[in-house]
């Protein structure tokens, strides 16, 4: 069975980066990497990776993914294990029959003959709806994460637009795991600001 907080940890992480650098680029500032003509101090940057490691809404909708996975791989996991008690309980009981088969009349063999099968039928329709409850409890957990990624991704899209037009930035670059910043002086670093400004607003939405 796919452990869902894989999914999490995972796709929630790589997929804003996967996000941001996919995203088209535009003349003022978004998440990803703006590319426009420099002008002095008007290039600035944020570090993506402490901003996701301090944004509250990230850190909330990374708990709460990480929650609701937890209490469907337990739901799962539990009927799984009844499942496999059943099929083993199953061969169990049809191998005592074989052992049995010699003493037992040729009527009530084959009524158990057909027993057994009636029984391999329904734990075979189980499985399969065991199967594709676990498929769709993942699809259904991924359409969330993409949700809350988008919806991290267009707060900080709006944010840095807004900023930029307010303080001129030509550019507004990213460093982190999929930016292109290698270096930036500190006075161009513009992090602190802007998790700030997101924070407060998240805050304010919470109320």
């Amino acid at each position: 069975m796919k452990a869902f907080n894989y999914i999490v940890s995972v796709l929630f992480i790589s997929g804003f980066f996967i996000t941001s650098c996919n995203q088209p680029a535009k003349e003022t500032t978004s998440g990803s990497i703006a590319i426009t003509e420099s002008q002095g101090d008007k290039i600035v940057f944020i570090d993506i990776d402490t901003l996701l490691s301090k944004y509250d809404l990230y850190k909330d909708s990374k708990a709460s993914l990480e929650a609701q996975s937890k209490t469907a791989e337990a739901s799962l996991g539990t009927k799984i294990e009844a499942f496999q008690k059943r099929v083993a309980k199953l061969q169990q009981d049809f191998a005592q029959a074989q052992q049995n088969a010699a003493s037992i009349a040729p009527v009530e063999l084959k009524k158990l003959e057909e027993k057994f099968m009636t029984q391999q039928q329904n734990l075979a329709k189980e499985e399969e709806s065991l199967m594709k409850q676990r498929d769709n409890a993942a699809r259904e957990l991924e359409t969330k994460l993409q949700e809350l990624q988008k919806d991290l991704q267009d707060k900080i899209d709006v944010y840095l637009e807004k900023v930029a037009e307010e303080k001129q930035y030509n550019l507004v670059l990213m460093k982190g795991v999929g930016g292109s910043v290698m270096y930036g002086r500190k006075t161009l670093d513009i992090t602190e600001e802007t998790l700030k400004a997101l924070n407060e607003q998240y805050s304010k939405d919470k109320k």
